[in-house]
């Protein structure tokens, strides 16, 4: 959601543009930056980051700086409740990710004090200004110890001329060399992550890490990977188009990260856990694997997991699913399911990750990065990743034998050119997503495996396009959805099993004869508008025939005229619950 940078220097007002510039890809509506100049400078704006830029001063010169991009969760899209805050002493600046739980009767305490905004986060900048008494990081812990709920802080005090940062259930990072950033990716080569319940004091040499208690912490720093430049033109298109390429990479990188036997051979229930396309992800390899691997199996929305009554015990093992790694309602049930004694591993394209760090195995599904908000090539690496982790688990159980693994890998291998076969029906797609665009809803159909590709196509297609759109399975028409269909709906009946092709069309036919468009995506031909994709083996059908459904998202987006990459009221990545 929000993304936060801080850092020291004489060009710091200009790195940490540049951070913002990069972390805009997980969805704002505003963005701001202080400046310590002698005087803490504030620059905000609502709208994009090119706004921001245009209302600094071209050779401003500052000691060191702080910038935020918002996703609003208090207050309305404004340039007054963009971050960052000042303190009505203009001694303290602060940044913060996350929800401020109790910050109405924190509001209480500093009672009397001019509040320009209309936010849970301004208040902690009047805290730390009421409990500064010559110190500040006492000041900090002080505060930080009166927070309750998620937070990611970066501070800029005047009076000693540092910067503070504070993590609490929101991920932040440190470069040991006065640098903070909420998205590791942002920093140089190393990264300190710092753990929950954490604060940390820097200059523009060194950083020094507490606990909440103020008790010093040594943290070793882990190697990350520089962050590539956002890709130029719509990203969400161009991470269609690297599926084929992303694929390839998961399956080179699957091998050495694969689980071992030993933790697989006594599983006998395995949640998938996750939310939206990552929860989908998982739901299809569930239905995949039922045909070989007799355990429990469910898969599991992160948000109901955390608050449901779920059995876990030593044999369960946990699938954490995460594009970013951070999802918060995923971390959070991934520490339920660790503390109730599970098998935990974290499945995401992400490292180093809060969700990573949190979880005693993580596989790396290699996609690459990813910048548009809706995803696309993490879905298809995230469903491969799982199905061939539960081919491990059945062959570490003796319910598969080595001649069935074998094989399965072999079709694993054929995935990465399906991919590019199916690309090839792009001049069908931009075809239909014109009737698409013209749809009062659009319905996306499919049974057993092709259910869950079905529940995915139609939350792209929510998205980005904005158009209202379900997915039911096909044999549930005649108990209600059929009322919904006539003409002006467009239905998209999803059909990769040979097995059910005669089923799902005359689902179809139904669907047809009450005046809706019909469009069958299949190997195997069907009703309406046929889009053929390549026949694969079964079991790893859904990574293949989600691809036409990503395409028809995106050209009926574009048709619309909608923001592709950034649509309205959602985040990359989601760090708050």
């Amino acid at each position: 959601m929000c993304g936060i940078f801080g850092t020291f220097g004489g060009d710091c007002v200009k790195r940490t543009l540049q951070a913002l510039e990069f972390l805009q890809y997980r969805g704002y509506d505003s963005a701001g930056i202080a400046a310590l100049a002698g005087d803490i400078l504030l620059y905000k704006r609502e709208g994009r980051i090119r706004q921001l830029a245009e209302c600094l001063p071209k050779n401003i010169c500052a000691k060191a700086a702080i910038g935020h991009t918002r996703w609003a969760t208090h207050g309305k899209v404004c340039a007054q409740n963009a971050h960052p805050f000042l303190s009505s002493d203009g001694n303290f600046a602060i940044c913060h990710n996350g929800i401020i739980e109790n910050y109405t009767e924190l509001r209480k305490l500093v009672g009397g004090v001019p509040f320009t905004s209309d936010t849970d986060s301004e208040v902690v900048a009047h805290l730390l200004q009421a409990n500064y008494r010559g110190d500040a990081l006492q000041a900090v812990l002080k505060t930080a110890n009166m927070l309750k709920g998620s937070f990611a802080l970066l501070v800029l005090c005047r009076h000693d001329g540092k910067m503070y940062a504070v993590r609490h259930k929101s991920p932040l990072a440190a470069d040991g060399c006065g640098s903070f950033s909420s998205d590791v990716r942002c920093l140089s080569d190393k990264a300190y992550v710092m753990p929950d319940g954490s604060v940390a004091r820097a200059d523009d040499m060194h950083t020094e890490f507490f606990r909440f208690d103020g008790v010093r912490l040594a943290l070793s720093p882990v190697k990350i990977s520089s962050a590539p430049k956002p890709p130029q033109g719509c990203a969400m298109y161009r991470e269609i188009c690297e599926i084929p390429s992303a694929l390839e990479r998961c399956l080179d990188g699957y091998e050495k990260q694969k689980l071992p036997p030993s933790f697989c051979r006594k599983v006998r229930r395995i949640y998938f856990i996750g939310c939206g396309t990552a929860y989908h992800s998982g739901s299809q390899a569930c239905v995949s694997a039922q045909s070989f691997l007799d355990v429990d199996m469910r898969a599991v929305y992160a948000s109901e997991f955390l608050y449901g009554n779920y059995p876990v015990d030593n044999g369960t093992l946990a699938l954490c699913i995460s594009q970013s790694g951070e999802t918060a309602d995923t971390v959070r049930a991934a520490e339920k399911a660790l503390a109730q004694g599970a098998r935990v591993c974290a499945v995401t394209n992400t490292l180093p990750s809060t969700l990573s760090f949190l979880c005693q195995r993580c596989v790396d599904i290699r996609a690459g990065g990813e910048y548009a908000v809706a995803s696309t090539k993490a879905y298809n690496c995230q469903l491969l990743t799982l199905l061939l982790m539960l081919a491990d688990v059945a062959a570490a159980q003796k319910k598969l034998s080595p001649q069935k693994v074998k094989k399965l890998y072999e079709g694993a291998l054929s995935l990465p050119h399906a991919a590019e076969k199916a690309l090839l029906c792009q001049n069908e797609i931009a075809r239909i997503a014109h009737t698409a665009a013209q749809s009062s809803a659009v319905f996306f159909l499919g049974r057993r495996e092709d259910y869950p590709t079905a529940q995915e196509g139609s939350l792209k297609l929510k998205e980005i396009s904005y158009i209202h759109s379900e997915a039911y399975p096909s044999g549930e028409l005649k108990h209600g959805t059929l009322a919904l269909m006539e003409k002006g709906v467009t239905a998209v009946m999803v059909s990769s099993c040979s097995d059910l092709v005669e089923k799902n069309s005359a689902a179809a036919k139904e669907v047809q004869c009450r005046g809706a468009e019909v469009v069958t995506v299949s190997p195997y031909g069907g009703v309406g508008e046929i889009v053929r994709i390549p026949s694969v083996q079964r079991y790893f059908g859904g990574v293949i025939s989600v691809i036409p459904l990503q395409l028809l998202a995106y050209h009926t987006a574009v048709v619309l005229g909608r923001d592709v990459d950034k649509p309205r009221n959602l985040a990359k990545s989601v760090t708050v619950e």
